[in-house]
C-alpha cells in the first residue's frame, strides 16, 4: 500500500562518481543561443558552470548527463511492497494544489477526487512552504496551515493514497530554497529562524535577509542547508509512494529586497568558500561571481537527483521555473535550462502566468528552442485568464506542442479551505470557476 513506510537509512552509493559528474559539467558548459521563433535572438547567458582550479573560466560542450550509477538506480525495483514509481505522462495533464488549498482529511479526498474528474493525470501536492512542512516530518515543524500542530491525520499520506487509487500520479511539491515568509518572526521556536540563523542570506555586515510579505531564503552555498534540503527529499521519497519530487522556488527568490543581488550572500563564510574554490573576490568579476552563486543551485539539484533515484527508483525530478530563461539565469541564477540539458531534471515548469498569448507562446517557445527534445510542460496561470477565449487560446497552444498542460491552481477551478475561512466565495468567483472547467475540460480528457 502506498503511504508512510519504514526510516530504514539508505546505503550511500556514487558520491564520487556524482563529484566527478559535476566536475565534468562545470568544465563543458558553454554559453548556448537559440533562435526563438524565426525572429528572437535568444542569448543564454548561462555560462554558470566555471572551472574553479586557478579561477572561474567559460568551458565548452554541453553539461554531462545524469550520473549512469544514478541512472541504473533509477531502473532498479524497490524492496517495498507498495507501487513503482509512475513515470510522466504522456501527455501530462497537471494541476498544482498549494499548502493553503486543504485543512482536512475529508478536503485532501475532495481535491483528489475533483482533479480527476476534469481529466488530470498528475498532482502537484505541495509538502513544504516556508520552513514548515504539511507531512508528518521529524526535520521541520508543521506549516501555519495547521497552527503549526500535528492535524490528527497525514494530508500527504492520505492525498499519495487517494491519488493512486484514482489512477494519478503524485509528485510531492517543495518550496526548496524559502525559509520563512512575513513581516514577523515565526511563533515558534523550532522553526529554522530560530534554529539555525547563520543558515539564512547574510550580508556583508551578517545581517540576515529583511522579513517582509515575500520569502526569506536559505544560503545554497552551505552545505549544510543543502544538506538539510537534501535530507527532506529523502524523508518524503523513502516514507511516501510519490511518484516524484517537483522543485519550486529553486533560485535565489530576492525579488522583493532591493539591491538582494549585490548585498547577498556576502558573509565572511561564504565569501571564504568562494575565495577558496576560485581564487577571486566577488569584485573582481561579477560575472564569475554570478556564475559560482549560481552553481551551487546546481550542486543542490544534482544532490536532489541523487537523493530520489537512490529512495524511490523510477521517480521523477522535475521543477517549476522562471517563465523566460534569459531572466531566470541573470536576475535569479537560476540554471533550469542547463538542468534539462544535463538531465538532472526530467522536465521544467515554466510558469508562464499571464493574460497575454503572445507572451506565453513566447516563453513556452525559449524553452523549447533552449533544450530541444527536453520535457518541458507549460505552467498555465488560469488565475489570470478570466475569459473563455484566452483560456482556450493558451490551451490550444499546449495542444500544438503536444498536449502537457499544468493549471496553476486548484483553487482557480473549485472551492478550498481558503473559502472557508473566508465566509464562502463570491459570486464571480464562482462564475469563473465554472467558465475555466467547461473550457479546460476541452483540453484534458
Amino acid at each position: 500500500m502506498p503511504g508512510r513506510q519504514s526510516k530504514k537509512r539508505p546505503r550511500r552509493h556514487g558520491a564520487k562518481a556524482r563529484s566527478r559528474a559535476l566536475r565534468r559539467a562545470l568544465r563543458q558548459h558553454r554559453t548556448t543561443l537559440s533562435l526563438i521563433g524565426g525572429a528572437l535572438a535568444l542569448l543564454m547567458s548561462i555560462g554558470m558552470f566555471a572551472t574553479f582550479t586557478g579561477g572561474c573560466q567559460r568551458g565548452g560542450g554541453r553539461a554531462a548527463p545524469a550520473p549512469e550509477a544514478e541512472r541504473r538506480a533509477r531502473a532498479a525495483q524497490p524492496d517495498r511492497h507498495w507501487p513503482r514509481a509512475v513515470p510522466l505522462a504522456t501527455p501530462t495533464k497537471a494541476v498544482w494544489v498549494a499548502r493553503f488549498h486543504f485543512r482536512t482529511a475529508e478536503d485532501v479526498k475532495t481535491i483528489i477526487r475533483n482533479c480527476a474528474q476534469i481529466g488530470a493525470n498528475t498532482v502537484l501536492w505541495q509538502v513544504r512552504g516556508e520552513g514548515t512542512v504539511q507531512y508528518r516530518s521529524q526535520l521541520e515543524p508543521w506549516s501555519r496551515e495547521f497552527d503549526y500542530r500535528d492535524p490528527g491525520f497525514d494530508p500527504l499520506d492520505v492525498a499519495v493514497r487517494e491519488a493512486h487509487a484514482r489512477g494519478l500520479r503524485i509528485e510531492a511539491w517543495m518550496n526548496v530554497m524559502p525559509g520563512w515568509k512575513g513581516p514577523s518572526e515565526p511563533p515558534i521556536e523550532n522553526q529554522l529562524w530560530f534554529q539555525h540563523p547563520d543558515w539564512f542570506l547574510l550580508d556583508a555586515q551578517d545581517r540576515r535577509q529583511p522579513l517582509g510579505d515575500f520569502y526569506v531564503i536559505l544560503n545554497p552555498a552551505l552545505n549544510e542547508v543543502r544538506e538539510h534540503i537534501a535530507a527532506l527529499a529523502e524523508e518524503i521519497t523513502r516514507n511516501y509512494a510519490v511518484d516524484g519530487l517537483h522543485l519550486d522556488y529553486i533560485r535565489y527568490a530576492w525579488e522583493t529586497t532591493p539591491n538582494a543581488a549585490k548585498l547577498y550572500p556576502r558573509d565572511e563564510r561564504t565569501i571564504s568558500l568562494y575565495e577558496r574554490e576560485t581564487g577571486r573576490t566577488p569584485d573582481e568579476s561579477p560575472g564569475a561571481w554570478d556564475n559560482w552563486r549560481a552553481f551551487q543551485l546546481t550542486r543542490l539539484v544534482s544532490r536532489l537527483r541523487a537523493v530520489v533515484s537512490q529512495n524511490r527508483p523510477g521517480a521523477t525530478l522535475t521543477a517549476a521555473v522562471r517563465p523566460d530563461p534569459v531572466d531566470a539565469q541573470r536576475g535569479y541564477l537560476q540554471s533550469s535550462v542547463e538542468w534539462l540539458r544535463s538531465g538532472y531534471i526530467d522536465a521544467a515548469y515554466p510558469m508562464a502566468y499571464t493574460e497575454k498569448g503572445a507572451v506565453f507562446s513566447k516563453n513556452i517557445t525559449a524553452y523549447r528552442s533552449a533544450a530541444p527534445g527536453a520535457r518541458v510542460i507549460p505552467g498555465v496561470g488560469i488565475y489570470k485568464l478570466n475569459s473563455a477565449e484566452a483560456l482556450r487560446g493558451q490551451l490550444q497552444n499546449c495542444r500544438a506542442w503536444g498536449g502537457d498542460i499544468a493549471l496553476f491552481s486548484y483553487e482557480s477551478l473549485h472551492p478550498t479551505d481558503k473559502d472557508r475561512r473566508a465566509g464562502g466565495a463570491d459570486r464571480n468567483e464562482q462564475s469563473l470557476r465554472g467558465l475555466r472547467r467547461r473550457v479546460i475540460a476541452e483540453f484534458m480528457r
